[in-house]
């Protein structure tokens, strides 16, 4: 180590472009991994509070909430066989709650009337009381039909106040903002929590039009079996969120059950970006560890004739090779402990707007991967000392 400390100080220069260049990968692969990391939860923070352990859909929805849709008859066919019940859930057994989603531009109500732009939120519909919504950060939870409790991010991002008035979609659903839960969103939308039943689903369009069609047909044998048929056929939820994971449920035709993971990777989008910046962080961490092992065998190389004195000394290979390797390590850690400063000092610096996070666990992988695979480019440098001669080095 101290060998090495030596060579850094004597060619200050040379090592500082070393040094650079893991500041620079180590850098572009700190602030790419915050903003994939944030890209990620950005689709996924609503359904990571759920605290789930699966999700039932109609199967034809392809595992995408917003195209499933759940109607009574399901509902009550699904509750049923898994010994819960409506009044089971006020009871407290909150094993399966129903949960419907609308994605809708919402708008701030002023003098009773939607003004501004408006900006895109996901109207998620929930039971009252329901252990769906996140822990508030302010204000109170929902009381009736009225009342919507949102993400913290509809604040900081939008200016959306407590105890505004907010119009939703083109129906114009009106909703008083009471709460805030800490940051919830879907396919990076701020999600609003609503009373399920407050607003139609789009998918319910569809099942009308059908009910509509068949009693044309002639396709409902009496007033009493029709009220029955339409009352099974409405559509009540979106899909049902089960968060006991040994809880056995028998599932009616036409609705399949998703681990939470599938079902998470199955949000439009999600999956293409994780994979995206995946790539691209790991191409990075490669390239680094091939530009620094290209330098130390450079720098390696041109200090034959020193390698050369040392061996005639007596040094082993095995000694030459460590130093090699400590100074690889030295550079690495102090390059990327740079990198990683300069990284924490730009996010902090990102405009709310940019959906950026920093993991502590993935920038401590990121950081042992940089060092870890400098060190085996390292390696390479640290093999062809073995192969200098001593006599004809010094020639």
């Amino acid at each position: 180590m101290q060998l090495a400390w030596k060579e850094i100080r004597h060619s200050k220069g040379r090592y500082a472009l070393i040094m650079a260049v893991i500041i620079l990968v180590g850098y572009l692969s700190f602030f790419l991994t915050a903003l994939s990391y944030g890209l990620a939860q950005a689709n996924r923070t609503s359904v990571d509070a759920w605290d789930a352990s699966r999700i039932l859909l109609s199967d034809d929805a392809n595992g995408n909430l917003v195209s499933s849709s759940v109607t009574k008859g399901e509902e009550s066919a699904i509750l049923g066989s898994s010994a819960d019940s409506e009044d089971s859930a006020a009871s407290g057994d909150k094993a399966i709650e129903p949960v419907s989603v609308l994605q809708a531009v919402t708008k701030i109500k002023k003098a009773g009337k939607a003004s501004g732009e408006g900006f895109n939120t996901v109207l998620l519909g929930v039971r009252s009381s329901s252990t769906l919504v996140p822990e508030l950060v302010s204000g109170r939870a929902a009381d009736n039909d009225k009342e919507a409790v949102a993400s913290e991010s509809l604040s900081t991002k939008d200016g959306v106040q407590l105890g505004q008035h907010v119009s939703v979609g083109r129906a114009g659903y009106t909703y008083t903002i009471v709460g805030f839960t800490r940051t919830a969103e879907y396919n990076t939308e701020p999600v609003i929590y609503v009373r399920n039943g407050t607003f139609t689903l789009p998918s319910a369009y569809a099942s009308m039009t059908s009910a509509s069609e068949a009693s044309s047909n002639g396709q409902q044998q009496s007033g009493q079996s029709a009220s029955a048929a339409d009352s099974d056929q409405t559509v009540v939820a979106s899909g049902l969120v089960v968060r006991d994971a040994s809880k056995k449920i028998s599932l009616p035709d036409g609705m399949v059950s998703l681990d939470i993971d599938a079902f998470i990777n199955n949000i439009p989008g999600y999956q293409a970006q994780v994979l995206t910046f995946s790539l691209m962080i790991g191409f990075l961490v490669g390239v680094s560890a091939l530009v620094v092992g290209i330098f130390i065998y450079i720098l390696t190389m041109h200090k034959r004739h020193l390698f050369g004195v040392l061996k005639a000394q007596g040094y082993s290979n095995a000694f030459i090779s460590r130093s090699i390797l400590a100074q690889t390590l030295i550079l690495s850690v102090l390059g990327t402990l740079i990198g990683l400063l300069l990284a924490l000092l730009t996010i902090a610096v990102m405009p709310v707007t940019v959906p950026i996070t920093v993991s502590p666990y993935w920038f401590a992988i990121i950081s042992g991967v940089l060092v870890l695979f400098s060190l085996i480019g390292a390696a390479f440098s640290a093999r062809a000392v073995s192969s200098i001669d001593a006599i004809e080095a010094l020639s």
